[in-house]
């Protein structure tokens, strides 16, 4: 690619992001808005319902729980919109209520009047109900229009009088093209319309139902600003995201549609046909992601037989709604059945024939990682032991003998020379080097292991560990190198660990195995309690073991000490 082609590359990509971008922040202003339509009547019925019921027994004693009752049906129907503001916002709302936990009846009563949180909730509902219905009849008719007029040279055609848009009646195949070109700037309106009834949505909910000492305060006028909304997403939504969505404009809908019929005489229910055209695409979207996450080796077999079911659905619906008769749909079924049979017949035919030489390339491919993963284990213990061996007996024996020299000379030189002072801090710094380097090669393998085995390697850790050790050991034969070495660190980290966070208590060694499998268990009789998730040390383990095939357990019961047990694999 040229140079002058990258910065091309690069700008195209960036307005494909952009563009992503829109579209994701458009989709979810859409459900915002949509979902508040849904709660907009639920709001409405709630404060009506809630304020008529109250203020009529209001002067009767059994007024004042209704009172309490209505406070919590506003808090509740209140906390729906507080959720769906998180696809605006960035975040949930937070309402601030009093406590009222240990009050009486009365003191309740008193304190849920003089609760500001509460009558902001009502005002939500009250305003909501009335502007949260026409943002959303704004927004599905908006995007409706949109989607109408990008498909009209679809459609335009099953009207015979022609498609009345505005004062142009669109009756050809060129109005139905030039409506579609018009669609484009109309889209950007409808997304820009979207965006501005979201935010001033967004803005009074935050105003009224967020009481979050971290959100930005409520305007005090008309003239302050909106509150600080999210920038879009760098990714698309989620498809749970995009099921809300459609969810929620489907649900618009329908009842708009419902509403319509029950305003125009109410006769022949015909918004049957407008839920059925909504409930296909609802249910295709939802049955193919569930048959996918739950059978997803079987996708091809799963959302065929989803769409299968959706068919027979929507044939038995049909057959339904056009007044049953003959049950027609039995030869959907009959061919729905048959190509289903034939396509899990040819997947068992193709798993008969490829799977078991597939199976057999695994197989074989699976034995050929194990033995190199087996062999480089090996030569990476054979390398450390290596390692340790030359700064024992290289490095460390050389440290050795200049210590011993200075040694002697400071011997010659007095105490009284400014030289044998020197000499004197630079032995002082040979034997802290060699105790470094003693302690570096123990941790990379401790010669006692290798030449002695782990039992005799175990002892000297419960020697030099500073609480009482007791050491059982039981092998059969002394297993691997690697497996030894493996073995020591559990051991070693786990005295460590007893050390540290139980320094009163007394630990216990069991070394049992050594044939097919090495088991390797350290338990103390500390206060138990210990987070088996937390510390690099115990994950650093759990990954040396695992790269051997074996499995760490950390059992630590409250007051019953904790117990660290590693099985390792020695192979036949």
């Amino acid at each position: 690619m040229s140079a002058a082609a990258k910065p091309a590359a690069a700008g195209e990509t960036g307005v494909a992001a952009r563009a992503a971008d829109l579209a994701a922040r458009a989709g979810l202003d859409l459900a915002y808005l949509a979902l508040g339509g849904l709660t907009s009547v639920l709001a409405f019925c709630v404060w009506v319902t809630a304020l008529s019921v109250t203020v009529s027994l209001l002067v009767f004693i059994v007024g004042l729980p209704v009172f309490l009752l209505s406070a919590i049906a506003f808090r509740w129907t209140a906390e729906l919109d507080r959720r769906n503001a998180a696809l605006v916002v960035g975040r949930p709302l937070r309402g601030r209520y009093r406590d009222h936990r240990g009050e009486g009846f009365f003191e309740r009563l008193r304190s849920t009047a003089a609760d500001h949180q509460t009558w902001k909730d009502l005002g939500w509902l009250i305003v909501h109900s009335v502007l949260g219905f026409g943002f959303a009849v704004a927004a599905v008719t908006a995007v409706a229009v949109t989607i109408g007029a990008f498909l009209m040279p679809a459609w335009y055609g099953t009207i015979d009088e022609g498609v009345e848009v505005g004062l142009w009646n669109v009756h050809s195949l060129g109005g139905a093209l030039l409506a579609t070109l018009a669609s484009f700037p109309l889209a950007a309106l409808t997304v820009l319309l979207l965006r501005g009834m979201a935010i001033a949505q967004a803005w009074i909910a935050t105003a009224l139902l967020d009481g979050d000492e971290g959100a930005d305060p409520a305007p005090a006028s008309a003239a302050a600003p909106a509150p600080r909304l999210r920038k879009p997403p760098r990714r698309p939504p989620s498809s749970e995201t995009w099921l809300v969505v459609q969810l929620a404009v489907s649900g618009l809908i329908a009842l708009m549609v419902t509403a319509i019929w029950a305003a125009t005489g109410a006769d022949y229910f015909w918004p049957a046909w407008v839920w059925l055209g909504l409930l296909v695409p609802l249910s295709l979207h939802f049955g193919i992601r569930e048959a996918l996450r739950i059978v997803p080796d079987h996708g091809g077999l799963a959302v065929q037989a989803v769409i299968s079911l959706v068919v027979l659905g929507i044939c038995i619906a049909v057959w339904a709604l056009t007044g049953f008769g003959t049950f027609w749909p039995i030869w959907t079924i009959l061919g729905l059945v048959t190509a289903f049979a034939l396509h899990l017949l040819a997947r068992l035919t193709w798993q008969r024939v490829f799977g078991e030489e597939r199976e057999r390339e695994l197989t074989e491919r699976v034995e050929t990682l194990t033995k190199t993963r087996s062999g480089a284990l090996e030569v990476q213990s054979a390398e450390l032991r290596r390692i340790e061996r030359d700064l024992h007996d290289g490095a460390q024996a050389r440290l050795v003998a200049l210590s011993m020299q200075l040694g002697r000379a400071e011997e010659r030189l007095g105490d009284e020379s400014e030289a044998a002072e020197l000499l004197r801090a630079a032995r002082s710094e040979a034997s802290a080097a060699i105790a470094e380097l003693r302690d570096l090669a123990r941790g990379i393998a401790p010669p006692v292991l290798a030449d002695r085995g782990l039992p005799a390697a175990v002892e000297a850790l419960g020697r030099r560990s500073p609480v009482p050790v007791t050491i059982e050991a039981r092998l059969e034969r002394r297993p691997p190198a690697v497996i030894e070495t493996a073995a020591y660190f559990v051991v070693a980290e786990a005295l460590t660990n007893v050390a540290k966070h139980a320094p009163e208590a007394a630990a216990t060694v069991r070394i049992e195995g050594g044939g097919e499998q090495l088991r390797v268990a350290v338990s103390d009789d500390g206060p138990g309690g210990a987070d088996a998730a937390s510390g690099t040390g115990l994950e650093g383990l759990r990954a040396r073991v695992a790269a051997l095939d074996g499995e760490l357990t950390v059992r630590s019961p409250a007051g019953e000490g904790t117990t660290i047990e590693a099985v390792l694999p020695c192979g036949s």
